[in-house]
């Protein structure tokens, strides 16, 4: 069975994901300090570890230095609670990690990351041979943004199963294109045909005052003041038509403050569903605006 490393200084949280990858045909060891960690990495053979940032006596980012210095091969997966980490941390260091992921996070995701990057160690060290039985599984991709099950089947077409070198490449632009939707300093947002929001960058989650998992249990209404349903769906119509959607209006923060945005919004078609894409920025405060029902239509 392909062996995982868990390395977290919280007994609850370290058994429970070892419990959960035993269910799923991992060998897993469990080190609670950055010294375990480094003593049983280096020491032993691992095909992946899943490592804290936030360790008692060493910081993780320092181990993954150091361990992946000595072994670049082990794909290492952070485990952090600070959703800036990709902002305070040298990318240099940071690219040494095979992933990372912030806390409180998705068992399943965590699953799915683990799949890939054994996989990837695997490959590495025996190319062509993958006999694990959890490796025969066909492989998904966690995308940036999620679709929703279907209203209707969808026809079913011919399936297409990426190589290794293939899905490397894909992942590599995958977290990319999140990195460079992290830096942007506008806020963008994207929300499914339910009003419900599916993917925000660093810059949303900072202005609106929200985290991660917050802004996602919200609406749009949520933090739209003005908002209202028939404008929306007159929107909607707009963009179906090849247009986009420039108009000011009020976002309030989660402190209950009103700050005014110009907002400019396109439509996405993704798996056969609709998304709105709105690309925010923040006007200066002594604009007042009271509807966001006046807007301007630029043909694309």
């Amino acid at each position: 069975m392909p062996r995982v490393l868990v390395v977290d200084d919280d007994p609850d949280i370290s058994l429970a994901l070892a419990d959960y990858l035993r269910q799923g045909n991992f060998d897993v060891d469990v080190a609670d300090t950055g010294h375990a960690a480094l003593e049983k990495g280096l020491a032993e053979h691992f095909d992946a570890v899943l490592l804290d940032v936030g360790l008692p006596d060493r910081d993780g980012i320092e181990i993954l230095e150091e361990l992946a210095g000595q072994k670049p091969e082990l794909p290492i997966i952070l485990l952090t609670a600070f959703t800036s980490l990709a902002q305070s941390t040298p990318p240099a260091i940071l690219n040494k990690a095979f992933a990372y992921l912030t806390k409180p996070y998705r068992r399943e995701e965590i699953r799915q990351v683990i799949h890939r990057a054994v996989l990837g160690h695997r490959e590495f060290e025996k190319p062509g041979e993958l006999t694990s039985p959890v490796l025969t599984n066909p492989l998904t991709f966690p995308s940036i943004i999620q679709p929703s099950p279907p209203s209707r089947p969808k026809s079913t077409g011919p399936s297409y199963q990426l190589s290794l070198d293939e899905y490397q490449r894909l992942a590599e632009t995958i977290q990319l294109m999140q990195f460079a939707f992290d830096h942007v300093p506008e806020a963008i947002l994207i929300a499914d045909t339910e009003k419900r929001f599916r993917f925000a960058n660093q810059a949303a989650y900072q202005i609106l005052g929200y985290t991660k998992e917050e802004l996602e249990a919200l609406r749009i209404p949520d933090i739209c003041p003005n908002h209202d349903n028939q404008d929306y769906q007159n929107h909607l119509n707009e963009l179906r038509q090849g247009k986009t959607l420039s108009y000011y209006t009020v976002h309030r923060t989660k402190q209950g403050q009103s700050i005014p945005v110009e907002i400019s919004v396109y439509l996405l078609n993704f798996h056969g569903q609709e998304f709105t894409c709105a690309i925010t920025k923040q006007m200066p405060d002594q604009l007042t605006v009271t509807d966001d029902r006046s807007h301007t239509n630029t043909s694309t």
